[in-house]
């Protein structure tokens, strides 16, 4: 009976004595154990959030048979995301969890990433604890909450569109020229022009002759007038010098007397410059291009032993005996023996003046590349936009029309006329390069960084260049480095200077501020690495400036964990306000 009271008393007294340890834990607990974490507020780089805690327990402080449990949670307006819980356990615990020596400081961590939501910038991160004796887990004490961290910052995501938008090109000319051009044909060792030859009787030649009459009474802007004539190569060359300058006069002479013809016929002068003579002598190129084009079955053998000779007048003698030997090389050579008539002109083209004016107001006088190059010549984007409607209007199988009204749009802000717009344009022109890359505008605008990514590299295919668009879309994916390698060489852009302030070089991001254009983006920028440096001027001076720029910017300041220490200052509290 004595042992068995002795035995009772014992075991009262572990009880007594076990929770008299673990009331200890939890009286002591927010003074004996701590938290620290990495970063404070968290950030989102990725589209993630990383929760790296360190955490410490002081020596004597855990019970050698209890165990906690510590669970991080990110709590926000709207839910709660629960991570990985860490577990603890005195010396002569078993199973899972760091061990705590008691009688020395032991350190435990947490890691853990959790994806980024809406309305976590204005979270809170908790430690929730539940101490309890190993084999007693039906007798759990919830300890109090710890908060450790506050609020995600969300800079990472602030990038801003403005993507290197493609405007198909009008393909309108400010200056056109045009040429027309005919042959006389001679026959062989004579200048004078035979019109019965058979060449100059046939239909492509006469042809060309009347093309070249016609073109001349469209009365255009003369630029030149050329004439150039040849021998062919199988005569002396001094000779054939000669026969191509005496060919070159006759044509010279013919050129001016169509030009007196017609306008003797049409009572009109045409005005032109002086006629530009040149004597090519014999054209040796010319015989040997027909010749290989041609279907004699021993042509190679002809050229190897006509390239053979260096001198010009063995070469000369092989090719006239080659027409003793081969009949069809007559032939190759009659056409040859030519002279030329070239012409140069203007197309007369409406001035700027009148483009402009006929695009608003009456459009179908334009044909669609003056119509598309109307809208270069105004700088309000709701005339190249109309513009660009009436192009629609009157060429609806012309891609560029649509594809351009969405470049507009774009600009404009309004993502989804501009999707509407490329949908047909990707129905005109499957495939084309502007288009995919507009579309992958679109598609970034709208948050689908993976069919962006897509439109991008299909446009880099058709030549587009979208090194910035690629660029710009690696910031919120977290990989600031590629994003600064796609940007290389663009300087003074905000884009540009928040990839550098995330991977971690604020000089280089605030050089590339101040050169960029002002915008409230730039301002607010500013204002972020101001809070950083803890340059109170910084911050103000250039928050006001983005709120003014952008109003809707004070809401997203009010809970921007960049500004935390500054969300009871009043000069804060009144611009934001």
């Amino acid at each position: 009976m004595k042992n068995v009271k002795l035995l009772a008393v014992l075991l009262i007294t572990a009880v007594f004595l076990g929770s008299c340890g673990l009331n200890k834990m939890i009286r002591d607990y927010g003074d004996e154990v701590s938290f620290t974490p990495e970063v404070n507020p968290l950030e989102n780089h990725g589209g993630n959030v990383a929760v790296n805690v360190s955490g410490r327990v002081s020596e004597k402080y855990f019970h050698a048979r209890a165990k906690v449990e510590l669970t991080p949670v990110l709590v926000y307006e709207g839910g709660e995301q629960t991570l990985q819980t860490v577990y603890l356990r005195g010396e002569k615990t078993s199973g899972e969890g760091t061990v705590i020596n008691r009688g020395s400081a032991t350190n435990f961590a947490f890691a853990d990433v959790v994806a980024f939501e809406e309305g976590m910038e204005a979270s809170e991160l908790f430690i929730r604890a539940r101490v309890y004796r190993e084999g007693r887990e039906d007798n759990v004490t919830n300890l109090p909450e710890r908060k450790v961290a506050d609020g995600v910052i969300n800079t990472s995501q602030r990038i801003q569109h403005d993507y290197d938008l493609s405007l198909a090109a009008h393909g309108y000319e400010k200056v056109t020229r045009v040429s027309e051009s005919a042959n006389i044909y001679f026959e062989y060792m004579r200048h004078n022009i035979n019109w019965r030859i058979p060449l100059n009787r046939k239909d492509e030649s006469v042809e060309k002759i009347g093309k070249l009459a016609e073109f001349i009474k469209l009365g255009w802007e003369i630029e030149s007038i050329e004439v150039n004539a040849w021998a062919s190569p199988e005569g002396e060359v001094a000779f054939n010098e000669k026969l191509s300058e005496n060919r070159a006069k006759a044509v010279q002479e013919h050129t001016r007397s169509l030009f007196r013809r017609l306008e003797r016929e049409t009572k009109t002068q045409f005005p032109r410059p002086e006629i530009k003579v040149t004597a090519k002598g014999e054209d040796f190129d010319g015989f040997m291009r027909v010749l290989n084009a041609s279907n004699l079955q021993d042509k190679q053998a002809i050229a190897n032993i006509i390239n053979s000779q260096l001198a010009p007048a063995e070469r000369e003698r092989r090719i006239k005996d080659m027409t003793v030997i081969y009949g069809e090389i007559e032939k190759l050579l009659e056409p040859l023996r030519r002279g030329e008539i070239v012409i140069n002109a203007f197309e007369p083209k409406k001035t700027d003046e009148q483009i402009a004016t006929l695009s608003t107001s009456n459009p179908s006088e334009l044909d669609v590349k003056e119509l598309l190059y109307a809208a270069t010549l105004t700088q309000d984007n709701a005339t190249k936009l109309a513009i660009y409607k009436s192009a629609q209007q009157l060429f609806p199988q012309d891609y560029r029309g649509f594809n351009n009204a969405a470049y507009i749009h774009l600009k404009k802000g309004d993502v989804d006329a501009a999707a509407a717009d490329l949908e047909k344009a990707n129905q005109l022109a499957p495939n084309n390069g502007h288009v995919l890359n507009n579309l992958g505008a679109v598609a970034a605008h709208k948050g689908d960084k993976e069919n962006a990514q897509s439109y991008f590299e299909a446009a880099q295919g058709q030549g587009i260049r979208v090194n910035y668009n690629v660029g710009t879309l690696m910031i919120p994916k977290g990989d600031y480095q590629a994003a600064l390698s796609s940007f290389a060489g663009r300087t003074c852009t905000y884009n540009v200077s928040l990839a550098h302030l995330l991977a971690g070089n604020e000089a280089a991001a605030m050089t590339n501020l101040e050169c960029a254009p002002e915008s409230a983006h730039v301002s607010y920028l500013k204002a972020v690495i101001g809070a950083r440096r803890q340059n109170n001027t910084m911050v103000f001076d250039n928050l006001r400036t983005a709120v003014r720029l952008n109003p809707a910017l004070k809401a997203e300041a009010q809970k921007d964990r960049e500004f935390i220490r500054y969300f009871q200052v009043a000069e804060f509290q009144e611009i934001v306000r």
